[in-house]
């Protein structure tokens, strides 16, 4: 059976293969802080696709809203990412605090600030990472960050035209990875600086926000469609993206590389969504995938603590120990999601653009997992 082109695929109630991506990506960093290497997609890989697939998410969210309405209700906005974001992080948050100071971790007390208030990133861009568990919520960080200008920016420049936006983005994004690059190389400010700053991952960002604009021009649909025309295209996007990572110095990779990566997980979440349409990527889409996919915030939240709790099971065998420590952080995010989290998500339907239009669906829960 032929596949379907892009252009059908983003009419459809549910875009296939985005569980399936979510998943690929927070199990690259569940197994990375397990001491487990993955071979192409690396737990810097599985972050730099959450960024790009929030980027086109929102961006995608907010351009059916104008498109709609003529306008962008940034109130009802933050209402839903709210809904969607802070019950999760905050339970975590409470849990992590008073389980690493019972257990004697003071390094938790001077990342309680930066985490209640999303600046983890900058914590750790200034500080390094710290043994708290709390560390790796910097992602997160640079994400509510981008939550809370994006859209006034957004806003501001359609009033100009979709040109205007993509030109500021391509822009944006050529002034981001010079600074990073000016950052690492010439001030001298370190990797953490460039790996955890929102000045410098931005462009992640931009790139998922300038493949939601790209993906209504048919001269860009014709390139995607073509890029993810055969079943074998996303290996070789994969080879790519270890190549990245693998074969060059620290200078590419904390400069250009960042950029590159995000370019080439933007073409595979355009080649995993087309082609989880057929059968050698259908497997995106089998419910177990799904659904590690649709939990994949919560997994990643409390990956630290299933990953730690498999690992006191000495007396296993290593490969069970890790098996273990994916098995908690899977049950301890189900947990956070039927427990908690659905009572929040339940309440965003009062606060969409519309009821029962074509961005209802898995478009409405863009979630983040790092």
């Amino acid at each position: 059976m032929a596949l379907p082109k892009l252009e059908t695929i983003l009419q459809s109630n549910k875009l296939p293969g985005l569980d399936g991506f979510r998943m690929i990506a927070v199990m690259a960093v569940v197994l990375a802080h397990s001491g487990v290497g993955t071979l192409f997609f690396s737990a810097r890989h599985g972050v730099a696709g959450f960024f790009v697939l929030s980027g086109f998410l929102i961006t995608w969210l907010l351009l059916k809203e104008y498109e709609k309405n003529g306008n962008i209700s940034l109130k009802n906005f933050y209402i839903r990412r709210s809904l969607r974001i802070f019950p999760a992080y905050y339970a975590f948050i409470a849990v992590s605090i008073s389980w690493d100071l019972f257990r004697g971790n003071d390094d938790t007390r001077e990342v309680i600030f930066p985490a209640l208030f999303y600046f983890v990133n900058y914590h750790n861009a200034l500080e390094g990472h710290s043994s708290s568990s709390l560390a790796h919520l910097w992602s997160l960080a640079v994400e509510e960050q981008f939550y809370l200008i994006w859209p006034a920016i957004f806003l501001t420049l359609m009033k100009r035209g979709k040109n205007t936006v993509l030109a500021f983005l391509l822009g944006a994004g050529v002034v981001v990875v010079i600074w990073r690059t000016v950052t690492y190389t010439v001030l001298d400010w370190g990797s953490s600086y460039a790996y955890n700053a929102f000045d410098t991952r931005f462009d992640n960002l931009a790139i998922g926000c300038a493949l939601a604009l790209l993906v209504e021009r048919q001269r860009a649909l014709h390139v995607l469609n073509a890029l993810s025309s055969q079943f074998w295209m996303p290996v070789v996007t994969f080879m790519l993206l270890f190549m990245s990572r693998q074969l060059a110095g620290d200078n590419y990779s904390y400069g250009p590389g960042f950029t590159v990566d995000a370019l080439l997980l933007a073409v595979l979440l355009v080649q995993l969504v087309r082609l989880s349409c057929g059968r050698f990527w259908g497997w995106l889409n089998h419910p177990y995938a799904v659904y590690l996919g649709v939990i994949s915030y919560p997994i990643y939240l409390w990956h630290v603590w299933g990953v730690q709790a498999g690992l006191k099971l000495n007396f296993l065998p290593e490969p069970l120990q890790l098996f273990a420590g994916v098995v908690f952080s899977c049950c301890l995010a189900a947990g956070s999601y039927h427990l908690l989290e659905k009572r929040f998500l339940a309440l965003k339907g009062r606060f969409e653009m519309s009821r029962g239009n074509h961005a209802n669906g898995a478009l409405t829960r863009p979630t983040r997992a790092r």
